[in-house]
């Protein structure tokens, strides 16, 4: 049985961040799209620098299409800005969706990382520090 779909925003004032941390089944691309837009809602009102989306415990089943419409809105109405958005990722990745998200994001230019270390996330964020 698929777990229900929930998640909620935490500040985190001192690394200048906004922490989403979500658990659940997601299966309507639509769902991240709203979570997303209230992190970059806070992140800009706070002045913060970047969102963390821990996404380590979340199953996601997009569809493709929608998914594709969603990073192409994301450039074209340049949503995030100077915001850069971390995905803190699960250890397998079923289905592919996070790869797919990675690769469209680096085609589009826009600033959104996959990774599997909450520290590398956030050093990232912080600094655009990669190793």
């Amino acid at each position: 049985k698929r777990m229900i779909f929930t998640q909620h925003h935490r500040l985190d004032l001192t690394n200048k961040v906004v922490i989403v941390e979500a658990v659940g089944h997601v299966e309507h691309v639509d769902k991240m799209e709203i979570v997303l837009k209230k992190a970059i809602n806070l992140a800009h009102v706070h002045n913060l620098k970047g969102i963390l989306l821990d996404l380590s415990e979340v199953e996601l089943s997009y569809d493709n299409v929608r998914l594709m419409d969603i990073l192409l809105r994301m450039r074209d109405e340049d949503w995030l800005g100077l915001l850069r958005v971390a995905r803190l990722l699960p250890k397998v990745d079923l289905g592919h969706t996070h790869a797919l998200i990675a690769d469209i994001s680096q085609k589009f230019s826009l600033p959104i990382r996959n990774f599997e270390s909450k520290s590398k996330a956030i050093a990232w964020l912080l600094y655009n520090y990669e190793r």
